[in-house]
């Protein structure tokens, strides 16, 4: 398994399984990633898309953005993380700018295989030095239990909490992370 970051998806080798990978896991998230505009959208309850819809508008936005893809034995892309340097929201004012990571997703293939900690490990330890700030900050929503459990045992703390946000009894929570 090998790590690669790039700053932006376009015409790069890996556009077309990252596309594949987010399909693959567009309705796990909550809501989908195929009812929302962006990976940033502040308003997210009530969304609803068709499940036959996939996650284009979600996934041009997501383009642009900073990637850090793994890659299996064969050089297929495994999964992968995006963020945005430099962020700044009202839910994160404490900690001021962070990469914000925005969307994660492992093959289902290749999930429990430690993958979601590599990449956390490597925008907190290995970004170029030119990306490396003091925090690194995420999203998530109260009932994804496996990525709660992720962030609380790599020592991410809740910065903020929207309460039904993402529907009744779906609050969509902030973390960060002091790194530097």
């Amino acid at each position: 398994m090998s790590i690669v970051f790039i700053e932006a998806l376009d015409k790069t080798p890996y556009e077309q399984e990252v596309w594949e990978i987010l399909c693959e896991c567009d309705q796990e998230f909550l809501p989908s990633l195929s009812s929302r505009e962006s990976s940033s959208q502040k308003i997210l309850g009530g969304l609803e898309a068709p499940k036959t819809l996939l996650p284009y508008r979600y996934f041009e936005v997501m383009k642009t953005q900073n990637y850090i893809i793994t890659l299996d034995e064969s050089c297929d892309v495994s999964g992968f993380m995006t963020f945005i340097h430099k962020y700044a929201c009202e839910e994160l004012a404490d900690i001021g700018i962070s990469n914000y990571i925005t969307t994660i997703c492992v093959k289902k293939s290749h999930r429990n295989q430690g993958l979601l900690k590599q990449m956390y490990g490597y925008i907190e330890k290995d970004l170029p030095n030119s990306y490396m700030l003091p925090y690194v900050s995420t999203r998530t929503w109260s009932t994804n239990t496996h990525h709660l459990a992720a962030l609380h045992s790599l020592g991410f703390t809740e910065a903020y909490k929207l309460i039904n946000h993402r529907g009744e009894g779906i609050d969509t929570i902030y973390f960060s992370k002091k790194i530097r």
